[in-house]
């Protein structure tokens, strides 16, 4: 298995800024189907669960329904 670290920094460009949550996505899975030789549903699977735990990608903020009263 990857090292959580290695991970992570495939999140960030040359310039030490954070990539799109797609761009980062889909660099882990080309990493993890490479280097690991993980299947694409294994790789997609920790792809996704490291974003989650990573969370550089703050959610939309979801606007709360105004009282009708």
């Amino acid at each position: 298995m990857p090292e959580q670290e290695k991970l992570h920094s495939l999140c960030y460009d040359e310039k030490g800024e954070v990539k799109t949550k797609q761009e980062c996505r889909a660099t882990m899975i080309n990493y993890l189907i490479l280097e690991d030789t993980l299947d694409i549903d294994e790789a997609e699977d920790l792809a996704e669960k490291t974003l989650n735990e990573l969370n550089l990608w703050p959610e939309p903020a979801q606007d709360e329904p105004l009282d009708s009263a």
